[in-house]
C-alpha cells in the first residue's frame, strides 16, 4: 500500500502497467521487468536469495516521488518473467551434495534451466525493445545478462556494447550456464561486443580470466584496486568505460555485489558505496545509448542490510538509470 498525502503524486500514482500480451502503453521510456529467480546462482554453487530482490524493490519504487526529475508516466511496470515451473522442477536439486553422482547431477539439472531462463529473458527483452522501450531487469542472479544481451541484439541486429559495475567479469568457462559466465557465453554467440567492467576485484581473478582480458582487445578491465591507488577516480573510470564503448548501442549491469556488505550472492566486505554505484549509474544511463540496465545479486536477508534497506538502494539504482534514460 503506498501512502497518499496531499499535494502529492507518487510513481504508483503515474506509472502505467504493461497488458497480459506484453503491450507498453504510448508513450512508455522504461519498462521495468523483475526475474524472481536464484537458479543461475545455485548453478554456479553460490547462495540463493536473488528471488526475493524483485518484492523488496517494488513497494520501495512505487513510493517515491513522480515529479519533473522523474515522471512516473513515462514508466510501465511490465510484470515478471515467469520462472516458477523451472523454480518447481529444481527445488531439490542440490549442487553442493555429498556424492558426485547426486552432486553432479544437481548441477546439470540447474545449469539446464539457467539455459532456459536465458531464452525467456530474452524474449521478453525483445518485446520490449521492439516496442522502443528501455528495459530495466531487476532481480535474478548475474546469469540473466546473457537473456539480456541476447534480446537486445536481437532487435537491432548486432552485438551489444556493455559495461558491468561488478567485482567479477563473469568470464568463467562454457561449462554449462550459471551466473559466472554469461558474457563468456554472450561473447561466443555475438552477442556481445565491446565490453568493460567496472571495480573488478584483483584478488578474486582467476587467472585464467585476466589473461584472457589481457588477451582481448574488445575487453577491458578496470580494477577496484587501481582506483584505491588513485590510478583513475570515478570519473576516469566512467570516462574510460564510455570510450571503450564508443557509440555501440549497449546495456548496462550493476551486480550489487560490488557495493560493499550489501545483501548480495556474493557479499563483498570492501567496495564501492551506494551513492557511487549510484553515480556510476546515472552519468552511464545518460551518457551512452543504453538499451537495457539490469540490477542483479540482490539478495534480502543474506548480509547485515534489512530487505527494506536493500531494497531502497535497488529502487534509487532504478530510479538514476531511469531518468538518466528519458533524459536522452
Amino acid at each position: 500500500m503506498v501512502p497518499v498525502r496531499e499535494g502529492e503524486v507518487r510513481i504508483a500514482h503515474a506509472v502505467t502497467v504493461a497488458s497480459s500480451d506484453g503491450r507498453l502503453p504510448s508513450g512508455t521510456r522504461v519498462a521495468i521487468l523483475g526475474v524472481p529467480e536464484d537458479i543461475g546462482i545455485r548453478a554456479n554453487m553460490g547462495r540463493p536469495g536473488a528471488r526475493r530482490m524483485w518484492r523488496a524493490f517494488l513497494p520501495r519504487f512505487l513510493s517515491m516521488q513522480s515529479n519533473p526529475f522523474l515522471d512516473g508516466s513515462a514508466v510501465c511496470i511490465a510484470g515478471t518473467v515467469d520462472v516458477r515451473d523451472l523454480r518447481r522442477a529444481v527445488r531439490d536439486a542440490d549442487p553442493n551434495a555429498i556424492g558426485p553422482r547426486t552432486r553432479a547431477d544437481g548441477i546439470r539439472r540447474l545449469r539446464e534451466a539457467t539455459a532456459e531462463i536465458d531464452q525467456r529473458v530474452a524474449d521478453v527483452v525483445a518485446g520490449i525493445r521492439a516496442q522502443g522501450a528501455v528495459a530495466v531487469v531487476v532481480g535474478g542472479g548475474h546469469n540473466n545478462a546473457f537473456g539480456i544481451l541476447a534480446g537486445c541484439s536481437r532487435t537491432v541486429g548486432a552485438p551489444m556494447g556493455c559495461v558491468n559495475i561488478d567485482l567479477h567479469a563473469d568470464l568463467r568457462p562454457a561449462e554449462g550456464r550459471h551466473s559466472g559466465n554469461g558474457f563468456t557465453y554472450a561473447r561466443m554467440n555475438g552477442h556481445l561486443g565491446p565490453y568493460a567492467v567496472v571495480g573488478m576485484s584483483e584478488a578474486y581473478a582467476t587467472r585464467s580470466i585476466v589473461d584472457s582480458i589481457r588477451a582481448d582487445p574488445g575487453i577491458l578491465a578496470i580494477t577496484l584496486e587501481s582506483m584505491l591507488r588513485g590510478e583513475q577516480g570515478l570519473d576516469g573510470a566512467v570516462q574510460l568505460a564510455a570510450a571503450h564503448l564508443g557509440n555501440a548501442p549497449c546495456t548496462l549491469e550493476i551486480d550489487l555485489d560490488a557495493v560493499a556488505q550489501a545483501p548480495a550472492s556474493a557479499a563483498a566486505a570492501s567496495g564501492f558505496t551506494g551513492a557511487e554505484v549510484r553515480a556510476m549509474a546515472s552519468r552511464l544511463s545518460a551518457r551512452l545509448k543504453v538499451h537495457a540496465v539490469h540490477v542483479a545479486e540482490g539478495a534480502p536477508g543474506l548480509g547485515p542490510w534489512s530487505a527494506d534497506m536493500l531494497g531502497k538502494l535497488v529502487a534509487e539504482i532504478v530510479r538514476d538509470a531511469a531518468a538518466g534514460a528519458c533524459s536522452r
